[in-house]
């Protein structure tokens, strides 16, 4: 459920950032060269794409980064500096530079998931599925594109109030999802004691 509700804000928060500040697919679609592809050509290049960012992201960054971090300085400054440095790694990306803080927000998610669960399973799996999300709608056409007016053109429309919606529900079930996750690993380290 975690996992589940890290996609949904992620892709809900775009929705919502776009409706704030128009999307300028200019910038943002930057696998344009997918729009030229046959479906059967574009599709394994998506999935192979967000397969490989996925498993190796989350492996390296929350595995071998963050695992020793939590060790060393306790979990949320773990989790903290390597969401941190995710960022930093990501900022080349050319759709970046406006989401800086959503991109640190799901990277924080993300590594808590993976503290709370103490696996990297959920994390890669929530990658995999927004990366897939992102490659074929966000960064290019393959499967549509935002075309919704933010609301200095357009004024608060239905759109947008289920959007933001959509967004603090996927934010609450996340919270209450880890709530439980967290209780599970404290009666679980308390049952091997």
């Amino acid at each position: 459920m975690a996992a589940f509700s890290i996609i949904i804000l992620l892709q809900s928060g775009f929705s919502l950032t776009f409706r704030i500040y128009e999307f300028q697919p200019e910038i943002f679609k930057t696998a344009k060269y997918l729009n030229d592809f046959p479906a059967w050509k574009a599709w394994p290049i998506i999935l192979m794409a967000s397969l490989v960012a996925g498993i190796c992201e989350e492996i390296g960054y929350r595995g071998y980064m963050q695992a020793p971090l939590e060790q060393k300085y306790g979990p949320i400054a773990g989790i903290s500096i390597t969401s941190l440095v995710f960022v930093v790694v990501h900022i080349h990306q050319a759709w970046a530079s406006g989401i800086l803080a959503g991109i640190f927000v799901i990277s924080f998610m993300i590594g808590y998931l993976a503290y709370s669960t103490n696996s990297l399973l959920p994390g890669i799996i929530a990658h995999v599925i927004f990366d897939i999300f992102n490659f074929s709608y966000w960064w290019s056409d393959v499967i549509g594109t935002f075309e919704r007016k933010p609301i200095s053109m357009t004024g608060v429309d239905n759109h947008f109030i289920i959007t933001v919606m959509v967004v603090l529900l996927s934010i609450i079930l996340f919270i209450v999802t880890i709530r439980k996750l967290l209780k599970l690993k404290m009666e679980d380290s308390v049952d091997l004691v």
